[in-house]
């Protein structure tokens, strides 16, 4: 039997009053960072992430030392947009997603790389918000959009007194993903009826309906060897490597999954969800009964 090895991260901390007055000090930070970004790509990140960060090039790397090793990127022009933003019952960890834009100082935008980003913040233990963890999506110039909605949060709270774990839910998630019930049943059973879902190549997902039709072609082939998974209060994520096909027989495509969880009402529901897909992977390709016959 195959061993299962998960590495869950738990944080359980004093609740604050006034959670929502932590959100602008979060997006202050993240604005500061965007700025900063403009200007000088590789320093921006360097101050901003957090030492234990991680980043996805493709697989996860140590954010601070991707940077550290990464040569002068003086010469390009980094631009996010910020759309929407939440924030923990404590104050200590949120999220911001939102637009972005790459390319050469000097050079047309036409040429520039676009897409869409999350980045989970946590407030360390010196009173600064940082990140630690950013994951993009790369889609075309024409899904990127200036006039999003402005960043704003999520204002249903629940303190989570009698603690309740998003832990059981992740792992049933995922075991839902590989079931006859596919990816989309998965999300069926656990998306919030505002979830937000960036997929490569694709404009983002908005909605539970779309999202649960959307996935319903996908089904997991393997469960994660390792899952990571990091709460506060009412908030949490897990991400891990995701593998999925349409049939066995047809291709697949693997990469990284995030999944951002809230708990709303005594349940922990997905309100965000990223499958950043590896490039080199060959991506499934349906075929008719009779194609697969002539194969035979």
């Amino acid at each position: 039997m195959k061993t299962f090895r998960a590495l869950f991260l738990t944080i359980l901390l004093p609740i604050l009053a006034c959670p929502q007055g932590h959100l602008p000090e979060m997006l202050a930070t993240e604005a500061q960072f965007l700025s900063a970004a403009q200007q000088e790509i590789k320093s921006a990140f360097l101050e901003y992430l957090a030492p234990d960060s991680i980043l996805f090039r493709p697989q996860a790397v140590s954010g601070r030392e991707y940077w550290t090793g990464r040569p002068d990127a003086s010469i390009e022009t980094l631009i996010r947009k910020t759309i929407y933003a939440d924030i923990d019952a404590n104050g200590l960890l949120g999220y911001t997603t939102g637009n972005w834009r790459q390319f050469k100082k000097g050079k047309s935008e036409s040429d520039a790389a676009y897409g869409q980003y999350v980045t989970i913040w946590e407030k360390r233990p010196d009173g600064k918000f940082r990140a630690s963890l950013d994951i993009v999506t790369t889609h075309e110039m024409a899904y990127f959009k200036e006039t999003d909605e402005v960043g704003r949060v999520d204002k249903s709270t629940d303190m989570n007194k009698r603690g309740w774990s998003p832990a059981d839910a992740s792992m049933d998630f995922l075991r839902r993903s590989m079931s006859s019930a596919r990816l989309g049943g998965a999300y069926r059973k656990y998306a919030a009826k505002d979830i937000r879902l960036l997929v490569e190549r694709q404009v983002p997902i908005l909605g539970k309906k779309r999202v649960v039709v959307e996935m319903n072609r996908y089904v997991s082939t393997d469960f994660p060897a390792n899952v990571r998974l990091l709460q506060s209060t009412d908030m949490a994520y897990t991400w891990n490597p995701c593998k999925f096909t349409n049939n066995s027989d047809e291709g697949f495509e693997s990469g990284n999954c995030l999944q951002i969880w809230k708990l709303r009402n005594k349940k922990w529901w997905i309100v965000l969800g990223v499958y950043a897909k590896f490039a080199n992977d060959r991506p499934p390709v349906l075929r008719t009964p009779l194609q697969r016959a002539g194969e035979n």
